[in-house]
């Protein structure tokens, strides 16, 4: 007799005709009705007049400009320990976002100081 030809299948049928009634008890006779006006999606009237006028230009220059030399640290810091570990793959994940954040930093920093002048 063949090996396969062997298995006894009739336990499987049972399993199946169990699965298909407890599918049937979790159906309930009720049916959804979701709640109107749950969420107000619509926009609210927002006054955005003098909005800006918090900010003080030279705090967010400054700000940035810490963010950028701290990005260049942290490159730096990457690049370190590559060389240290013999290139890795997660030193070169951390190289290219580290230079990432880097380029992101310099960008946003190139347009702050157009914006401030």
């Amino acid at each position: 007799m063949d090996p396969i030809s062997s298995i006894d299948t009739s336990i499987y049928s049972g399993i199946y005709e169990n699965r298909a009634v407890s599918t049937q008890k979790q159906v309930s006779d009720t049916s959804f009705v979701p709640k109107e006006n749950e969420y107000d999606y619509r926009a609210k009237d927002i006054d955005l007049s003098n909005y800006y006028a918090t900010v003080r230009p030279e705090d967010l220059v400054s700000t940035v400009g810490n963010n950028v030399v701290q990005s260049a640290n942290n490159l730096d810091n990457a690049m370190i320990n590559a060389l240290a570990n013999g290139y890795t793959v997660n030193d070169v994940c951390n190289m290219k976002s580290a230079q990432a954040a880097y380029r992101a930093n310099c960008t946003v920093f190139k347009s702050v100081l157009e914006l401030s002048v």
